[in-house]
């Protein structure tokens, strides 16, 4: 059985491989978005969750005063709340898009992002 020390460890290792793929997974979403193999019913779905995003962004800010960082800073106290509440719907919206789209245009996408980095 692995110890507690263990598991946060890898928890932390997989969090900063996420964090540091989210420049490239944001090139490889605009790169599909703006490619014109990939069909418009596909690119319709991040365009809704951003729609949504910015509606369910726009009701937290109005009906629900919870404040995650204080508004201490008067522009940051108010931006974190926004940014969060869009992030979490946009960004499964993001995903299910890169997911859904052709894989060989994908694949041909990452390709070219593998290649800039090196």
């Amino acid at each position: 059985m692995r110890n507690y020390d263990d598991i946060k460890q890898t928890y932390r290792f997989k969090l900063s491989k996420i964090i540091y793929h989210i420049p490239n997974f944001v090139k490889l979403f605009w790169r599909l978005f703006q490619d014109p193999r990939v069909p418009i019913y596909q690119k319709v779905i991040p365009i809704v969750f951003g729609a949504l995003a910015v509606i369910v962004a726009t009701i937290y800010f109005i009906g629900l005063k919870l404040d995650l960082i204080p508004d201490i800073f008067p522009l940051i106290g108010v931006m974190d709340d926004i940014v969060i509440s869009i992030a979490i719907i946009f960004v499964p919206g993001a995903w299910v898009f890169v997911k859904v789209c052709p894989k060989d245009v994908v694949l041909e996408h990452v390709e070219r992002i593998d290649k800039e980095r090196r």
